[in-house]
């Protein structure tokens, strides 16, 4: 049977279906602090059983919480299964606190702090009680959300730890974009041009670039420099056509405006540590790129970087914030719950068409980056079909990026489910021979084994016939006699 409440929370719906009378089931709701929460009790029909009191954010605090709600329900004759505990989107120093809750099998819901705080008595004070009452109201409306499963958690496992090491490494990139620009402010002070590599003839942050920067670096000091030796140093750096490029940067420091000689040597010592910091971001970045991609060669999600264009980065921040391929939505949920598509206010009757509005706010954010970096990688570095098709998009006016982010979400769909790799129009066509598909397949892996080569031990870890990857490999090997020569281990 359809109902007009398509976005209560069915958990306790079926609890109140269960319980059969309001009073015979029991809400807790709880406003989250970092020391110190405070928590009310009270039945189905609102009603309070227990005034707000504070609990510990402890394993004591746990133990006294459940005694509090054991003795409340066992007045009411409430068995565990009608009792439900909700809150406000724990941050990170809850997440324990509600860890331990759920082990004790307890049903604990989330609210939208917006929800909670627009059921509130009061919307120009503010207080512990005021929210707990908004908390309780948004519970009792079903508006609310399941926390994961503890048994879903572990079946979500690798998924988990994708999203912890993704997230982690897309702060560290964040950070060290950061530490680039103020790189960029103290060389150009410094030495004017020399990050600029058509004019130095060195690659931006590339080892010699970054070895230089360290060491008593400016014009004024690089001028000084015989050419001779400053080639012995960029050679050791393997710099190709050391001579020439010791040569190119000496005459562009006699060229260049000298810095403030008050200046040089504290700019030196900041340009130092923020290269240092740099460096070790970057070299923290690649080892949590390594590790998730590891983790990532074990999902369905692998097969995304058989995509021209999707990289590790894009495949394993897509996967954290998916999850699981089998519980994934509807295409259109999806590209909701990703914040890509518009929304729309249609009124005045039925023959009055819909205005459509700006995409809305309220969705995972780093899954809208995600999916956006996809749509734009594909564009510039995709297959020839894919590109052809968001330059049609552009030229008619759409936008490209959400119209080429939709049809990437179909393709992680379809990918993942069907542990498939990508193919292209021409092999995915019903009448597509044998040869045609064999060719599509060898394409694919030619782009494919550079992208996990980077990744220790990869014959092993990524193309190991118990890997999606590898069985894939094996499986067009056996079925179109493809050449997919994977190379030794040196």
């Amino acid at each position: 049977m359809n109902s007009i409440y398509k976005t209560q929370c069915p958990q306790l719906q079926s609890i109140f279906e269960q319980a059969k009378s309001p009073e015979k089931a029991l809400c807790v709701a709880i406003d989250y602090a970092k020391s110190k929460h405070v928590a009310l009790v009270c039945d189905g029909n609102g009603n309070i059983m227990k005034k707000p009191f504070t609990v510990e954010n402890s394993l004591e605090g746990v133990g006294f919480l459940i005694d509090q709600i054991d003795a409340t329900a066992r007045r009411r004759k409430i068995p565990r299964k009608h009792i439900f505990i909700g809150g406000e989107d724990a941050p990170s120093y809850v997440d324990n606190f509600v860890n331990n809750l759920k082990t004790q099998k307890f049903l604990v819901l989330r609210v939208n702090a917006l929800k909670a705080k627009q059921n509130r008595e009061n919307e120009i004070a503010s207080s512990d009680q005021l929210a707990l009452l908004g908390i309780a109201k948004t519970l009792l409306s079903r508006r609310a959300q399941v926390y994961a499963d503890p048994i879903d958690e572990e079946a979500d496992s690798v998924y988990l730890e994708v999203q912890d090491l993704s997230r982690s490494r897309n702060r560290l990139v964040k950070n060290n974009t950061a530490l680039s620009n103020q790189i960029h402010t103290h060389v150009d002070r410094l030495f004017p041009g020399f990050l600029d590599g058509s004019k130095s003839g060195i690659t931006p942050f590339s080892q010699a670039s970054v070895e230089l920067m360290k060491s008593h670096f400016s014009c004024t000091h690089i001028a000084k420099k015989k050419q001779a030796s400053l080639a012995k140093r960029l050679r050791r750096m393997r710099v190709h056509h050391a001579d020439e490029t010791a040569h190119r940067l000496i005459e562009m420091a006699k060229g260049s405006l000298p810095p403030n000689p008050l200046r040089i040597s504290s700019q030196q010592e900041t340009l130092k540590a923020a290269v240092e910091l740099y460096q070790c971001g970057s070299n923290t970045t690649s080892a949590l790129q390594t590790e998730c991609a590891i983790l990532l060669a074990t999902t369905p999600y692998a097969f995304l970087t058989t995509i021209p264009g999707i990289g590790f980065a894009i495949a394993c921040g897509t996967a954290g914030e998916l999850r699981d391929p089998l519980k994934l939505g509807k295409i259109n949920s999806l590209c909701g719950y990703s914040g890509i598509a518009p929304g729309s206010d249609q009124t005045g009757g039925p023959d009055v068409d819909p205005v459509m509005k700006k995409t809305k706010r309220r969705c995972n954010r780093i899954l809208k980056h995600w999916v956006s970096q996809a749509s734009e990688k594909m564009g510039q570095w995709g297959h020839p079909d894919w590109r052809n098709r968001y330059d049609r998009w552009e030229a008619n006016g759409q936008h490209a990026l959400f119209c080429g982010a939709k049809r990437y979400l179909r393709l992680v769909k379809m990918l993942t489910v069907n542990q498939t790799a990508y193919q292209s129009s021409a092999a995915r066509q019903t009448d597509a021979t044998k040869e045609i598909r064999r060719i599509d397949a060898e394409e694919t892996w030619e782009k494919l084994l550079p992208k996990w080569k980077s990744i220790p031990n990869y014959q092993e870890l990524v193309f190991s016939e118990d890997k999606p990857l590898g069985f894939w490999r094996q499986l067009m090997i056996e079925m179109y006699d493809a050449d997919m020569h994977l190379p030794k281990k040196r």
